[in-house]
């Protein structure tokens, strides 16, 4: 009995006493890992371009128990150019989780688009002349406009402020015919096309359809827009 009360008063002074740590791991080299991570997981989203990584947290330095010290990181969720991503580094000792450490990562990606020169308006075609090349951080996208042979002519559906890198989404065909404008129809049936006079009655752009009475047989067809001078109906 002496004996077993011995040992449990030796068990619990040893729990008691303070845990000794024999190696220290420095935040500087849990930051390095995390970094790796971030630079793999970008590489395996295929990007290429210049790009800064920002950590939002400095990771603390660790004191570790003897043994065999290895840290794993990784991006538990999608990587954002815009808004913050989550990093994670796990801190293992003989192959057992000892520590977490979580951060946030500010990503910046860099690339050569077009950028506006100055205030680009609704429905004003735009030209060479509204823009030049510039290095912004971008959000992602790859539809970010680099010739502005993209554009030329088109025009913005949105207001667009200068020194704003421009994307393909943010234009549009011009209107190419109004309501009440006489048009050539070219009537395409299986293949044989014939042409007749006709008046639009919706306006539409480029590629778009619209509504074309045929002033010969007054009938309302609907017709694809090919210019501002003709429509085709496929029938």
């Amino acid at each position: 009995m002496k004996k077993f009360l011995f040992i449990a008063a030796l068990i619990l002074a040893m729990s008691l006493m303070p845990r000794t740590f024999a190696f220290t791991l420095s935040g500087l080299e849990i930051e390095a890992i995390a970094l790796d991570a971030v630079e793999q997981a970008l590489a395996q989203r295929g990007e290429t371009r210049r790009h800064e990584i920002f950590f939002m947290q400095n990771a603390p330095d660790l004191k570790l128990p003897e043994g065999v010290v290895d840290v794993k990181a990784q991006i538990p969720g999608q990587i954002s150019y815009i808004s913050l991503t989550p990093v994670r580094a796990v801190v293992f000792v003989n192959g057992r989780a000892q520590r977490t450490i979580s951060f946030t990562a500010n990503i910046k990606v860099y690339d050569y688009v077009l950028v506006a020169n100055h205030d680009l308006r609704i429905e004003i075609p735009v030209t060479a002349g509204d823009f030049h090349t510039a290095e912004v951080a971008i959000d992602g996208r790859n539809e970010y406009v680099k010739d502005v042979s993209e554009v030329e002519g088109l025009v913005p559906h949105r207001f667009i402020r200068a020194g704003s890198p421009v994307t393909i989404g943010y234009f549009q065909q011009p209107v190419a015919v109004n309501s009440g404008q006489r048009v050539n129809i070219i009537l395409n049936y299986r293949g044989v096309k014939v042409s007749a006079r006709g008046i639009v009655m919706t306006r539409g752009r480029v590629g778009s359809l619209v509504k074309v009475k045929n002033e010969a047989s007054e009938k309302i067809l609907t017709a694809k827009v090919i210019d501002s001078h003709t429509v085709e109906v496929t029938m």
